[in-house]
């Protein structure tokens, strides 16, 4: 339940879930292994595709965003592919917590002093896939998947409530691709954990977007440089 809550807390807050259920689990000793964290993207999987529901529905009606969209989804899916065991092995490991979350407070900074004025339609395939090498980037715990998705596509020049509405889609098959890997324990979809990180997930959203659309993506780097901070002495 723990875990639920936080995964689902910070999944898509750009402060890295993956990073928090490593640093918890090892304050609580409770289990950290990739398909405890796997479980736990159900409620989370949910959660987004409810809340970007009308973003699903522009993305339908226009195919290069659509397109796009499988192409960002490209590299972080060779990775979950192709390097699970690698994944997990960086999983079972809290060494690196720090610099990971400095990483992510460094790309939310810079994002955070960037306006940009262009829109998803008018995105490149190049940009598209530059994208997607960011989101494979964080495979690793600590890095942030929505901080860097959000901050490639502010610094490419986009409007930072375009970056949120894409870092959102994205996230919808980068969690599916994430509970199919784990299909069989699927009993946990109707367990109180599946509801916790469905709860808490909803806020993540709501104040995700809140706090972008008011410019105050530099508290999230803020944070993260916090974070780092701790988990470097917890380590």
């Amino acid at each position: 339940m723990l875990l639920a809550a936080v995964q689902g807390a910070t999944e898509f807050l750009p402060v890295s879930s993956s990073g928090h259920v490593l640093l918890f689990s090892k304050l609580f000793q409770v289990d950290t292994s990739l398909r405890t964290v796997v479980l736990l993207h159900a409620g989370s999987l949910l959660a987004v595709v409810l809340f970007v529901s009308r973003d699903i529905l522009r993305v339908l009606k226009t195919w290069r965003i659509l397109v796009n969209l499988v192409v960002s989804t490209i590299p972080a899916a060779v990775v979950g592919l192709f390097f699970e065991e690698y994944v997990e092995m960086v999983f079972e490991n809290s060494t690196f917590l720090p610099l990971f979350f400095s990483i992510t407070a460094i790309f939310l900074l810079l994002a955070s002093l960037k306006e940009g004025d262009k829109s998803l339609e008018s995105m490149s395939i190049k940009h598209a896939f530059l994208i997607g090498l960011f989101q494979a980037i964080a495979v690793l715990p600590g890095v942030s998947r929505s901080g860097m998705v959000l901050s490639a596509v502010t610094l490419f020049g986009f409007r930072k409530e375009e970056a949120v509405s894409y870092t959102f889609l994205m996230a919808i098959p980068v969690l599916l691709g994430a509970s199919l890997l784990k299909l069989r324990q699927a009993d946990l979809v109707m367990s109180p954990v599946f509801a916790v990180s469905f709860f808490s997930s909803l806020i993540a959203l709501a104040v995700l977007k809140k706090m972008v659309t008011i410019r105050k993506l530099r508290l999230f780097a803020d944070y993260c440089l916090t974070i780092a901070f701790l988990s470097f002495l917890l380590g």
